[in-house]
């Protein structure tokens, strides 16, 4: 019987290694890649579409479609070949990729760039702990008086933040509707509590080239368990998409602010304006980057609570390794010039804010476990006789991408 026994428990071991490469491959673009390659040379081109199907519905890649593609042309299914390449976002393409398809499906059209779709329901959600040095400080300012040290107060706090938009065809164009929100709700004592909503509703048209997006949007911001600020007004986006992957855009907000707790002779209560000009574009590798300037005006019934500032960002996404994991490094830095008035002393700012992260698949179907690093500093001028912020936060969440 034992003579018996070893081929059989040979063939389960067989069997159950090949179930471990066929669920390793489906949530690892890279791997289905390599596995769908290997099937493909040895002939079995049934087994690589299936494999490459898997691959497509836990993560879909560039990548792997443009194989997909091929490997239909190979198995004369080109009628399916071309709804699949109308899936894929020509910017997205690389040339050694692009090769790939036409040798394998001969005169084939290249698709055009496109920006994102004008259909469908996408986002991000996420949620986790933070713990932050000088907590007390965030949300408050405090005068710089010699002698007398600040008060600090670390804290640990539930954050959870997102946006989801949905887009519907009209016409030429779409209408969108879009909620982000933010919460921080501190643990300990030092106050650290807000919650950030933000609702949009507007229309927009995207040409192969062109696109822009304009409606209203309405935020109401809460702090430590009151009502703060209620903005409303309206935004316009817009976009221009330069060369195979990069893209312009131009954005505008104006909306009136009315502020809780606003009395005659300390108003914060007007308007703000914000104008930005950034520019994004994706690498071959994946990467994702994007830089950025803007300038911003605020009015105020009170005129020192108004100011002009202006500000500089960037954000840079790295993928690592071959799992999907990934780096994030994003910054700001922002300078905010109070307006002059009489008996008042002048008052500047400028505010920074870096934050770095590492993160990695969890469940698959668009789920990471990511964990961060940030920076946070504020600095006054001398003669505004108050005092400089400074702090580091760590994070850990879980981030969830739908839709994309």
């Amino acid at each position: 019987m034992a003579g018996f026994a070893s081929p059989a428990l040979a063939q389960q071991d067989q069997q159950a290694s090949e179930l471990d490469a066929i669920i390793d491959t489906a949530n690892d673009p890279e791997a289905a890649l390599r596995l769908a390659r290997e099937q493909n040379d040895s002939g079995d081109l049934v087994a690589a579409a299936a494999t490459l199907e898997r691959a497509l519905i836990t993560r879909p890649s560039t990548a792997v479609r443009l194989y997909y593609v091929a490997t239909l042309c190979r198995l004369d299914d080109r009628a399916r070949a071309q709804i699949e390449l109308g899936q894929v976002n020509g910017g997205r393409i690389a040339d050694a990729e692009w090769a790939g398809v036409v040798q394998a499906c001969g005169t084939i059209e290249r698709p055009i760039a496109k920006g994102p779709s004008n259909r469908g329901i996408f986002g991000q959600l996420a949620l986790g702990l933070a713990y932050d040095t000088d907590a007390l400080g965030a949300l408050s300012v405090s005068f710089d008086f010699p002698g007398i040290t600040g008060v600090s107060d670390d804290d640990a706090a539930f954050i959870a933040g997102g946006q989801i938009e949905g887009r519907a065809p009209v016409g030429q164009g779409y209408v969108y509707a879009g909620l982000a929100g933010e919460t921080k709700n501190a643990f300990g004592s030092s106050g650290l509590d807000y919650q950030i909503g933000t609702a949009r509703l507007g229309f927009g048209q995207q040409g192969s080239r062109i696109g822009f997006a304009a409606g209203g949007l309405v935020t109401h911001a809460r702090l430590q368990g009151d009502p703060f600020v209620t903005e409303y007004g309206g935004q316009a986006d817009l976009f221009v998409s330069t060369g195979r992957t990069g893209r312009i855009a131009l954005r505008g907000v104006a909306v009136h602010q009315d502020y809780t707790g606003s009395f005659p002779f300390f108003s914060r209560d007007g308007e703000r304006y914000d104008l930005a000009l950034d520019y994004s574009a994706t690498t071959r590798r994946g990467a994702n980057w994007v830089i950025g300037a803007a300038f911003e005006e605020k009015t105020a019934v009170t005129t020192s609570l108004g100011y002009r500032g202006v500000r500089a960002y960037s954000a840079f996404r790295e993928p690592i390794g071959q799992a999907g994991s990934y780096g994030l490094l994003s910054s700001t830095i922002r300078f905010v010039d109070f307006r002059d008035a009489m008996f008042v002393t002048d008052r500047q700012e400028i505010r920074t804010f870096t934050r770095g992260a590492l993160g990695t698949p969890l469940f698959g179907s668009g789920f990471d476990i990511e964990a961060g690093l940030s920076h946070t500093r504020r600095d006054y001028n001398r003669s505004s006789f108050l005092r400089d912020y400074d702090s580091f936060g760590l994070d850990l969440q879980i981030v969830w991408n739908f839709g994309k």
